[in-house]
């Protein structure tokens, strides 16, 4: 006989252990012992998981802590999200903080705010605006970075890759009182390898570009190009070494 499922609602401070849920809602803050398997994960607080969380959607306004993996069809976060494990979702958005110690796996990303990635990172289209870290390969079929900040990714592999500083200068109306470096407002991006087939990219450092076509805007450190089709370069980058193959 198949198990019913419960809607649970933890309002004020509360929890329980894992298990097979409908709709689980924290209304301020809830600590789970156990794997959360679930229809709607709705956290309007704090959240912590000592275990997985498994759901269809995954709503963050406030904060959530997942000791294990996060699997879910859709999760949107207003707010901050760690999560030990890998993430996998049908589509991510955040608009906030966002902390993953092992990989990202999803098929539309957007993420807005600060976005930290110890693995890799997996999409068919990946646009991020705003302060980001990834440890490992980012995958995916678009890639749109709008930059804020020092950003920095190992490797990025993609049909259509366009990396570029992001308008306005946000941060600074964030932090501006703060003794800071004045290049820490400005957006740049490190990275080994970018390889692809239509690239553009702007305020980068990287070691390697390879792609059918690259255009390299202002402010770029290349050190070697490999293109096929067409190559542009402007006047206020500097490519060390370029040739087509």
């Amino acid at each position: 006989m198949t198990e019913a499922r419960q809607n649970l609602t933890v309002t004020g401070s509360g929890g329980s252990g894992g298990g097979l849920y409908k709709n689980v809602k924290v209304n301020g803050e809830a600590q789970f012992n156990g794997d959360i398997d679930c229809l709607g994960f709705r956290c309007n607080g704090t959240a912590k998981v000592y275990g997985s969380l498994k759901g269809t959607s995954c709503t963050i306004n406030g904060t959530l802590d997942v000791a294990g993996d996060l699997d879910t069809g859709m999760t949107k976060v207003h707010g901050k999200m760690d999560v030990d494990g890998n993430m996998k979702a049908r589509e991510i958005k955040s608009f906030g903080e966002t902390n993953v110690r092992g990989n990202v796996a999803g098929e539309e990303v957007g993420l807005e705010g600060y976005f930290n990635i110890n693995g890799h990172c997996e999409a068919e289209q990946l646009r991020i605006k705003g302060i980001f870290r990834i440890g490992g390969l980012v995958n995916a079929g678009s890639v749109d970075f709008a930059l804020h900040s020092r950003c920095e990714v190992k490797e990025i592999g993609g049909e259509r890759i366009q990396i570029r500083r992001a308008e306005g200068n946000v941060l600074k109306k964030l932090f501006g009182s703060l003794f800071l470096p004045a290049d820490f407002y400005e957006g740049t991006l490190s990275a080994d390898t970018i390889e692809g087939d239509e690239i553009y990219v702007e305020h980068t450092n990287a070691h390697v570009i390879r792609g059918a076509s690259v255009v390299v805007g202002p402010g770029c450190r290349i050190g070697r190009i490999e293109y096929t089709d067409r190559f542009e370069n402007d006047a206020g980058s500097t490519v060390e070494h370029y040739e087509r193959v």
